[in-house]
């Protein structure tokens, strides 16, 4: 049996409004990731995916990679784990902080560390969060709309894991060590 392998387009073989994404993301960031490269190959997706990332969150910019990171950690995704890591760097977390987040042991706030535990459970559950997790959740002071963001930040993160992990792209940013994480998944 054959392997499929999967190809990211080249740049005349994509259509002229996802180039234009394309380019600007280019501008942006100095490089087109692999993941939006590959969006094309559908008519829509990338323009709905960046509409969709392009809406903003109760959550800063931490908290967002926090989510992000703890997504892709139990989904087990490199090619995320790798880009989220050079995001939370950028947004102020250290590397020991992100490996931390990783691991499921937050030690420096209280209220990430809640924000971690939950995602991670709402990510290994598929959803089906424990009522003590729950009430650790809104204890924290997290509220309905962080919740409603948070689902929406998992299902965005989710996109992107299954999308790199159906296809196997290569890494075009700085490999994520291997980290296994402390909290029930074993992730």
């Amino acid at each position: 049996m054959m392997r499929k392998e999967f190809r990211i387009p080249k740049m005349e073989e994509i259509l002229e409004h996802d180039r234009r994404l394309l380019y600007a993301i280019e501008k942006s960031m100095g490089f087109i990731p692999h993941v939006y490269a590959y969006m094309t190959h559908s008519e829509t997706a990338l323009k709905r995916f960046l509409d969709f990332m392009a809406v903003p969150t109760v959550f800063c910019p931490i908290q967002t990679e926090a989510i992000h990171l703890v997504t892709s950690q139990v989904n087990q995704n490199p090619y995320c784990l790798a880009a989220h890591t050079a995001l939370a760097k950028q947004a102020g977390l250290t590397e020991q902080q992100i490996e931390a987040i990783r691991k499921g042991h937050v030690t420096w706030d209280d209220k990430l560390s809640v924000l971690v535990d939950f995602t991670c459970e709402l990510v290994a559950h598929r959803g089906k969060i424990s009522p003590e997790m729950t009430d650790r959740f809104y204890q924290a002071g997290y509220s309905d709309a962080c919740l409603v963001d948070l689902i929406m930040l998992v299902g965005m993160s989710a996109i992107t894991n299954y999308m790199t992990n159906a296809t196997r792209l290569p890494l075009d940013f700085p490999e994520a060590p291997v980290i296994i994480c402390n909290c029930e998944c074993k992730k």
